[in-house]
């Protein structure tokens, strides 16, 4: 069987044995009214009938009724050479730039597979952006469709969209007041494939000027850099100018969150006054916080929104161990199963089918950013208010909030000579550089009773100074 070719493809037969097109053909016409005033000139129109709209443009070109063919070169149309015009000339130049539209309008139809009158109009206006590799699309509104769809797949949370966004009208403002885009009014607009490296370093450095630390302005380049990343696995960008561009971050010293910039925990014994306290306890509830408190500590200090989010389907009880996608950095985490874990465990089957504590109803929808963070907060001063009671009756000052069994876990297993990068996997952080900077203070005593334990003394007898 003969292949066909793609214009084979394109042009098929209707029942009634006509031609039919899934694009249109244009034609050059004449507009004159019903009444043609002798010795007038009308113009020549570029004519375009598609979807029982009919689409024109002017060429400008004038000419007498009687110096036009209609059915001229092809039933296209044409000037008579019974004009005062070059119409050789004049011909030509209006057949060219109407087969230059026809051949517009059939690439756009490859590359899409249907055309509108809205491409048509483009074209007449001689707008090409619809060719381009990335469709005329806008970088910003690009990006920010991203963002979205990322936040309605339940992928992100609320504030990290509305960070995305932030970052995105900040790169839309420097466009604007520096008037790096490339269309617009006042050249604020820039298409997808016309980022590139130069234009993220100027933008680094817009940021810098504005007194920016370099761990606020990557932050703000991360959703511009998965932009680009879509847009090149689209063939909106280049792979070549998208791989030069995910290597523009700024070095930086690891940030601190602001939860972690003071560190307040419980030393050993504190810890085991503590545990004693909850066999005193009356208030149920406030009884259950603390539980909680202890399984966040046990747990290697799981932060309060992934206890809440913690699902009886995140533990494997034969592997001993919880895997879980931590709410705040997205990374999923491996935590083992210790055994005051497990019994923490076993004392809370039961309660709800899905979340392992009752914080969270069974059908409580955990593709809902904004709702999650509305009930960490609610928690955490519920949660926070139960353990400041706890601690006033103790007699403490420590200022004990439920962030404090990260921070003792941190600490405690740091004092017990557990390595760095152990800590900072099991804490989830998203580089060791993290851990070392929060922990800072922590550190040299460890590292001088690590050097202690070693004791090595390969030195010949040199003497005494």
């Amino acid at each position: 069987m003969q292949q066909l070719s793609l214009c084979d493809h394109l042009i098929f037969k209707t029942s009634m044995g006509r031609t039919a097109r899934n694009y249109p053909k244009g034609k050059l016409k004449l507009r004159t009214p019903k009444k043609v005033q002798p010795g007038k000139r009308y113009p020549i129109y570029i004519e375009y009938n598609w979807q029982a709209d009919s689409l024109r443009k002017t060429t400008e070109v004038s000419v007498f009724p009687k110096d036009w063919n209609e059915n001229g070169y092809g039933r296209i149309g044409e000037i008579r050479a019974t004009t005062d015009l070059d119409y050789k000339y004049y011909n030509a130049v209006l057949h060219k730039r109407l087969a230059d539209i026809d051949a517009k309008i059939v690439q756009y139809y490859e590359k899409n597979g249907h055309v509108t009158g809205d491409v048509i109009r483009a074209f007449l206006d001689e707008n090409y952006e619809l060719l381009r590799p990335d469709s005329g699309k806008d970088f910003v509104e690009f990006a920010k469709d991203l963002i979205q769809a990322k936040y309605n797949k339940g992928r992100i949370s609320v504030s990290t969209r509305e960070n995305g966004f932030s970052s995105i009208n900040k790169f839309s403002d420097f466009l604007l007041m520096n008037g790096k885009g490339t269309h617009g009014a006042d050249n604020e607009l820039i298409y997808v494939g016309e980022i590139n490296e130069d234009l993220i370093c100027d933008f680094r450095a817009w940021r810098l000027k504005a007194k920016r630390k370099p761990s606020a302005i990557n932050k703000g380049l991360t959703p511009i850099f998965q932009a680009c990343d879509e847009a090149a696995r689209l063939g909106y960008l280049s792979k070549e100018i998208n791989a030069s561009i995910q290597g523009l971050y700024l070095k930086e010293e690891d940030d601190i969150a602001a939860e972690d910039r003071e560190i307040k925990y419980l030393k050993k014994e504190e810890l085991e006054i503590l545990v004693k306290k909850y066999d005193t306890i009356t208030q149920p509830r406030r009884k259950e916080f603390l539980e909680m408190f202890l399984f966040s500590f046990h747990a290697c200090g799981l932060r309060l929104v992934d206890v809440m989010t913690l699902r009886w389907k995140d533990i494997d009880f034969k592997k001993k161990e919880i895997k879980k996608v931590q709410v705040k950095t997205r990374n999923r985490n491996t935590i083992p199963l210790s055994e005051p874990v497990i019994r923490i465990l076993d004392k809370w089957k039961g309660r709800n089918k899905v979340y392992v504590f009752d914080l969270l109803s069974e059908n409580f929808d955990l593709t809902d950013g904004e709702a999650i963070y509305k009930q960490r907060n609610s928690w955490n001063n519920t949660i926070n208010t139960a353990l400041k009671a706890i601690e006033k009756d103790l007699g403490w000052d420590i200022g004990l909030t439920f962030h404090v069994a990260r921070h003792t876990w941190a600490v405690l297993a740091l004092a017990n000579g557990a390595a760095i990068s152990e800590i900072s996997r099991l804490l989830g952080h998203t580089s060791t550089g993290v851990t070392e900077k929060v922990y800072a203070e922590f550190l040299p005593e460890t590292l001088s009773s690590v050097v202690d334990k070693l004791g090595f003394n390969f030195l010949p007898d040199i003497g005494k100074r």
